[in-house]
């Protein structure tokens, strides 16, 4: 999936044909120093070591980004990202071509931005926020926040505000962490459909968006079946389960052909130094052992000098729902199929900081943060996160 690429060729290769093309070359780089704890010894976070010990490369990372105007509203966009928590492996996370079809609208294929939140496409971009790292109650770090595919985007003045709308169609298949066996399992997200939209006044946005996609288990569906159903499935056929039992239990526990949907809404208000942010989103693979997620954060911020000071609190919880068990009907199976669907439906944190940003440079800013919360997980309990860095762009 993530193509590992050599970047001095790539980046030879972009300036050798500006002889053709005006080729930009920009970037943006994160620095930081990371300690994460917690009370019984667990990372709060797959991305954070949570051994108490101070890192320089789990947050930290290094991007640089081509784009190469082909003349007549058609351009092409390369980012390269490294980042510290994958031994700075430098990946291709965008590729893709764009045309402006007119000032209104513009069609992007290739690989690109998923918009699973409001900040998805520049959430990598430290200067671009206040805070040390997005909420990771929405922000968790989904590995499917790029897709191949197609989008439209278009922006539409309506009097004194204006409405930037997207709509995405593409695919993703890859792997992801799973807390539930501690490592990474595949699976994909097959015909994307997305969609959003952002209303701005002069200094407020709203916003929502979403997407549905069909969902291909791979790797998880195997690990349901084999290894977390297997124990509950012999029981049920020595006790009587058929064959027919077990085909209708699996076609309820696993995730292929089922619907994956996500949606989140918020807005943001930046009015006299003051700065408020607000976003929610639900989202969950629909009748199926995969566990529905509802998340938010809050934070106010204000503004002086140099200087922006923001708390924030934020919330992860997933709910238990045993409907798309109700055509299980042995009950052997049905009592395995809940347990698995607790296991999954585990996760639940909250937590609340601080974050000081110091603008010393005009192409960066230093950031000092402190974050404590509670995990559900009983290796984790309590924990703590400080840091300090510097993001910049160039």
């Amino acid at each position: 999936m993530n193509r590992k690429l050599k970047i001095a060729p790539l980046i030879l290769t972009l300036c050798s044909t500006s002889v053709i093309a005006e080729v930009t070359l920009n970037g943006f780089a994160s620095i930081r120093a990371t300690a994460a704890d917690s009370d019984n010894g667990t990372t709060p976070f797959s991305t954070l070591k949570g051994d108490g010990e101070v890192s320089f490369k789990d947050e930290s990372l290094f991007a640089i980004q081509a784009r190469a105007d082909l003349g007549e509203g058609l351009s092409a966009t390369v980012q390269l990202m490294a980042e510290g928590r994958n031994d700075f492996d430098v990946e291709a996370r965008w590729a893709y071509f764009s045309y402006e079809i007119n000032d209104t609208h513009r069609v992007s294929a290739g690989r690109f931005a998923n918009p699973i939140f409001f900040q998805s496409e520049y959430e990598k971009v430290g200067f671009a926020h206040n805070f040390s790292r997005l909420p990771k109650a929405v922000y968790v770090g989904f590995d499917f926040s790029t897709v191949e595919g197609m989008a439209l985007d278009s922006t539409f003045d309506i009097g004194d505000y204006t409405l930037d709308t997207k709509v995405l169609y593409g695919n993703w298949d890859g792997s992801a962490f799973f807390t539930q066996t501690g490592k990474r399992e595949a699976f994909g997200l097959k015909d994307i459909i997305s969609m959003r939209g952002t209303l701005s006044g002069d200094w407020w946005k709203i916003y929502a968006g979403g997407f549905i996609s069909e969902m291909d288990g791979g790797d998880v569906d195997t690990l349901i079946t084999d290894v977390f159903s297997s124990g509950g499935v012999a029981a049920a056929v020595s006790l009587g389960a058929t064959q027919t039992d077990v085909n209708t239990f699996n076609k309820a526990v696993t995730w292929t052909g089922k619907d994956g949907i996500y949606w989140y809404a918020g807005f943001n208000i930046d009015y006299n130094n003051w700065i408020a942010d607000f976003e929610y989103a639900d989202y969950g693979v629909k009748d199926s052992v995969g566990a529905g997620t509802e998340v938010w954060y809050a934070a106010l911020g204000y503004r002086f000098d140099s200087y922006v000071i923001t708390v924030h609190t934020e919330d992860f919880e997933q709910t238990r729902d045993y409907s798309f068990l109700s055509s299980v009907q042995h009950p052997v199976l049905n009592a395995t199929g809940e347990a698995i669907h607790q296991a999954f439906a585990s996760g639940a944190f909250d937590g609340s900081g601080i974050t000081l940003r110091y603008d010393f440079h005009s192409n960066a800013t230093l950031k000092l943060d402190y974050f404590k919360g509670s995990n559900a997980r009983a290796a984790v309990g309590d924990y703590s996160i400080w840091s300090i860095g510097v993001d910049l762009v160039f």
